[in-house]
Order: C-alpha cells, then structure tokens, then sequence
C-alpha cells in the first residue's frame, strides 16, 4: 500500500484512504480498516480529527506512551493496530529512489573527495542526507553557518519527521563532518569553516553559572543542616551554652548547680520540644525534636535553595549568598514571581513553587526569627503565589479517579499473576533442563536475575498493598527490619525514617499476610543471594542492587524498584501513576468501597491526624458518596 503524504488532516486521511481503492477489493477493505483505527486513535487520544494535523511522530509517541491494558485490548492487536497506523503516516522518503552518486555539481566533488581522502566511512554514510540537503537549496559551503544546521535540524523534524533526539544527532554529526572539512588540506579548495551546534541541555532549566548557588549552599550546609539535625541553635550555640545564656536572661538571680544540671538534661530538652510543638510557634533557638529534618529533607531543600539562588541570578543577576538575604520579603517575593512565570503550562497547578515559599517560610520563622511584619509579608506572598489547592493535586485526583472497579481489582490480582508467570517459567526450564541433561533441577536453580527480579516486584507489589510506604521506605527496607511470628512476617521500618513520624510514635508496622510471607521467605532463603555481587554477600537490604549494564553497585538498594513497579501497573491495569500515587491509591481503593473508612484510612496511610486524611480524600469522598447515592436512587426506583 502506498504512503500518501501527511501534510493533510486525519479526517482528511482517513477519508482519502476509504476512497482510494474500488470498494471490495482487499487493497480497499485493508484501506477502510486503517481508516477506522485512524479515528479509533483520535478519540484515545483527545484529538481532533477535523483539525489534528496528521504526523508520524504524534501517532508513534501515543501508541509509546500507552499500553495495551489501556484500551482492553490484547498485545498482539495494539500490536496491529500501530504498525497499520503508522504505516500510513510514515513520508515518503525525501530523496527516495535518489542517491548520492547521482547527484553533481559542488556536493559531488566534496563526497568523492571523502572518499579519496580516507574519511571514516561512517562520517560520509551519516551525512549525505546533509549534502542532498545543502544541493536542493544551492547553499555554497563559504555560506554554511550555525544557522545553516539549526534549520536543517528544523527540516528533519518537520519534512522527514524524525524523532527530535535522531535530529538532533544528524544537526551534530552534520556540525563534525564540516569542521573536520575545514580543518582538512584536501578541502581547503572549497571554502568550509568550522561550525557548531549547541542544543540546550534539557535537564538544566536555568541560564546561569554553574557555581551560581555555590555560596548559598555552603551557608546552608555549615549553619542550616546542624540546626535542622538539633545538633546546635539558630545561632550556633550547643545546647550547654543555650541554657547558660537563657539562665543570665532570663534568671536574674543566681542558679544551683544542681538545677543547672537538670535543665541542661535530656529530659528538659524534651520538655520544651514539646511545648514547643504544642505552640507551634517560632522555635526558641532549637528546633524541637518533632520538627527536626531527615536526611531527605534536607537533601529535598537544599536543591530548593539551589533552586532560589538561580531564579534570583537568571531575573536580575541577583546573587543570593546567605540565607537572611533568602528570606528577605522583597527576594521571596521577586523568586515567586519568577516561578509563578515560568510555572509550566502541561501542569498549571504544580505545588512546587508552593514548597520553595513553604521552606523559605520555615528559615524566616525559626531560623532567622524575622519580624512578625516580616513573617506576615511572606504569608501574604505564599497565599498569592502558592499552591492553589488542598490535598491530592488535581492531575493526580483524575488519574485515581481512572481506577474502575475493573481496574482496581486487576491491581489486587496483579502479584498473584506475575507470581503464576513465573511459576510457569520456572517449570519451562525445568522441563528444557531435564530434557537436555536427564535431571530435573531443583526450582531455584532455574533462577537468573530476571526472573529474581520478578520476584522482587511481585513481593514489592504485596507490600505496596498491605501498606504503601513510601517510595524510599520500600526501596531501602533492610533485613533487619523483618520480625517474624507464628509464620508471619512483619516489617518494621525506623519512625525517624519515616515522614511525620516521631520517635514516641514507634516504627512503622507493616505486618504481611501468610502467602506474601511465605513468598518473603522463599526469597530471602534460596533467591536473595543470587543477585549478590561476591563481594557483596553482607549486603544488608532486603532488594539488593541488582547488576546493570554490567556493573553492580556493592552494598546498594535497588532503586529503580518502584519505577518497575508502577511501568509493571501501567502494563497490566492501564493507568500511569508515580510511585508517591499509590499511597493515595489505596486510600482511594477502600474509601471507593465504603466512604465511612476516612479513620481507617488515617490509620492505614500513618497520618498524624484525621485532618491531614480529610484533606487529602475530601473531594473524593465526596465524588464516592454522591456514587453511593445514585446507586440508592436505582435501588428505589419501581
């Protein structure tokens, strides 16, 4: 079947298609088929069809970026359906039926020469579609700029319709192979002058020095992270030396030793901790031990800073070095505006400028200690600025609110598939074994890394059910946080790794059930140490790191294990969540089932209060309530 052009609609394609062939023929009912499953994926995709313009490349990322589970369907007809799709979206070639030792002229001369001149064959193969490129437009090789590339870049993208990253590769090949021209005796003839093509680095959002934040983190790190730890005061003092200077404050008349040693005690420490927590006001010089910052979060604000620093520098080449001149009212008010600027238009309500204001609010008020006018200007900033709503963020709301009835109960059945695919495997190559050797091995002995690797998602998955801690709790849970009773096994995971969690509150429980237990015990006694590098047998985590691209990191946890499991999600239930998203799903899960679970909720999720479940699952609960009601409604109608 031949490709016609896509400079046209896909209604309008799809309506040249159905009539291009006699009706009835095979060409004519293959052409109405393609047609159908053209609009088939507009509707998937909330395109347009009278107004989507045609493109390989849009089609192509649609059909990347879904699953087959998606849309109900089978593999091997999503299969079919993007190799028909695209079949007649792909352009005819540009200089099909063309080739390089046809064209003449300049060009000619300059590929002839390669050739003669010994240039790396790859060099000449990469850019001819460069030469056929500069010889339709007669541009002389004297006049090859920067520009030249760019709009030859252009060209791949919009004519050919590459994928951007091969464009940009050909733009930079291209870039190489007339500098080297340039720089060869043999070319000089002709003219080249080296030339370069710089793309911006995608994962580099601002336009600023390297070292721009460098000063500010060093504040950071020499004044902020002790105190954020409890290890000194706000003004850098033990917590000796800030008893002894509230004593000739506070106390003018002179202090026992004995009492000076009781309130330089532990025990005192608390106390105010947690008097100080009640208040929840400014911190007195400490920071209470309920508010102090884990290693993530301070990690997390550090970059928060580094954030500020180079907003301030790329709006006015303010340099942020301390962090009094971070919370200076009219500098937090220049860096909301620069975020609420840029704030990226696929996700309007992005909380993260929300959280740069929420930390500079914290340094303002329990560090620094600013005035209270001071403290209200940042208020008043943070309500303008920040997030614009309460709970989950409402892109994730509508993800959750993706999980049908369907879909919900293909997640819960989802370890116990994976677990039957294995088991099916693992008797495979048992069965080949025996066939080819006369013995039968045992089950472990069948086990490579990838199927000990299914093995780890399908526990993870197990454990993301029973309780859903957090993306760094699953990925770094450690042996020796497994207690076992009676058969059962249950994890204990620190409270001062766990988000919000104190130390009175305990660790946090997440107790398995007898199959996921029994598949924990499996693991750790015949698979665990399969995966372990041999220098690695103390490794002490639960998903060790596993080999990749042929290195192995020692004494790792495997980190792209909840990447794998939410990819596994999207392949089997259809939905795309991130790793955070499920704590919120399960909350989802059991709500959808019975709107009076919110206590429960709060329970199974570790909140602190009832409030911070409310918030998060109100307008949920109220989108399952009104569902409970129009089912009443039917149940009354005669």
């Amino acid at each position: 079947m031949s490709k016609p052009l896509t400079a046209e609609t896909y209604q309008a394609l799809a309506s040249r298609l159905k009539t291009a062939w006699p009706e009835g023929s095979a060409e004519g009912m293959k052409a109405t088929r393609i047609a159908r499953r053209i609009l088939w994926m507009c509707r998937q995709a909330g395109w347009a069809p009278e107004t989507s313009m045609a493109s390989h490349q849009e089609a192509g990322a649609f059909f990347d970026t879904n699953r087959p589970a998606t849309f109900k369907v089978t593999s091997g007809t999503y299969a079919v359906y993007r190799s028909e799709i695209l079949s007649v979206l792909k352009p005819e070639p540009v200089r099909k039926g063309r080739y390089i030792l046809q064209m003449d002229g300049v060009y000619r001369e300059v590929h002839d020469l390669t050739v003669k001149a010994g240039l790396p064959p790859a060099v000449r193969w990469r850019c001819s579609p460069l030469l056929w490129y500069l010889h339709e437009r007669a541009v002389v090789p004297s006049e090859i700029t920067s520009d030249t590339l760019m709009e030859y870049h252009r060209f791949c993208l919009d004519v050919e319709q590459l994928p951007d990253d091969r464009a940009r590769r050909r733009a930079q090949d291209a870039a190489k192979y007339i500098s080297l021209m340039a720089e060869h005796p043999d070319f000089a003839v002709f003219g080249f002058s080296p030339v370069e093509v710089t793309f911006p680095n995608r994962s580099i959002k601002y336009d600023v020095p390297r070292d721009i934040a460098d000063t500010l983190l060093q504040d950071f790190d020499k004044r902020v992270v002790p105190w954020a730890r409890g290890e000194i005061s706000n003004q850098g003092e033990t917590w000796e030396e800030y008893i002894a200077r509230l004593d000739t404050v506070e106390t003018p008349a002179p202090t026992s030793d004995k009492k000076r040693a009781w309130k330089a005690s532990q025990e005192y420490q608390c106390e105010m901790a947690k008097g100080e927590q009640i208040s929840r006001g400014p911190a007195q010089g400490f920071l209470p031990e309920s508010r102090r910052w884990k290693l993530t979060t301070i990690k997390n604000r550090r970059d928060l800073c580094a954030t500020c620093a180079k907003v301030m520098y790329e709006a006015g080449k303010f340099h942020i070095e301390t962090i009094e001149e971070l919370t200076d009212p009219e500098i937090v008010e220049a860096i909301a505006k620069r975020l609420d600027a840029r704030k990226p238009k696929h996700n309007p309500q992005s909380s993260y400028a929300s959280g740069i204001l929420t930390l500079i609010s914290t340094l303002a008020k329990d560090f620094v200690q600013r005035s209270p006018e001071n403290l209200e200007n940042i208020r008043r900033i943070k309500e303008k600025y920040g997030k614009k709503h309460e709970g989950i963020a409402p892109k994730n709301r509508d993800t959750l609110r993706n999980f049908t009835n369907v879909r919900i109960q293909a997640l819960i059945d989802m370890p116990d598939r994976i677990t039957v695919e294995l088991n099916r495997e693992v008797a495979r190559r048992r069965e080949t074994f025996r066939q080819e050797h006369g013995v039968l091995p045992s089950p472990a002995d069948v086990f490579d890394g990838s199927l000990i690797k299914q093995v780890m998602l399908a526990l993870s998955a197990r454990i993301m059910l029973a309780r859903a801690p957090r993306r760094a709790n699953l990925a770094g849970l450690r042996l020796e946080w497994i207690r076992w009773r009676d058969g059962l096994a249950t994890l204990e995971i620190p409270p001062e790794l766990v988000k919000s969690r104190r130390e009175q509150d305990g660790p946090l429980l997440v107790p398995l059930d007898l199959k996921t237990s029994k598949l924990l015990d499996q693991y750790m006694k015949s698979l665990r140490s399969k995966l372990l590098h041999p220098n690695d047998a103390h490794n002490p985590f639960l998903f060790p790191s596993p080999p990749h691209a042929g290195k192995q990191r020692i004494s790792g946890f495997y980190k792209g294990l909840p990447d794998r499991l939410v990819d596994e999600v999207h392949k089997r239930v259809g939905v795309r969540i991130n790793p955070h998203l499920w704590r919120h799903l399960i909350g989802w899960i059991w709500l959808k089932e019975d709107p009076d679970k919110l206590p429960a909720v709060q329970k199974l999720l570790g909140h602190k209060s009832i409030e911070t479940t409310i918030k998060y699952y109100a307008d949920i609960d109220e989108s399952v309530v009104l569902g409970k009601w129009l089912e009443y409604l039917d149940g009354k109608k005669t």
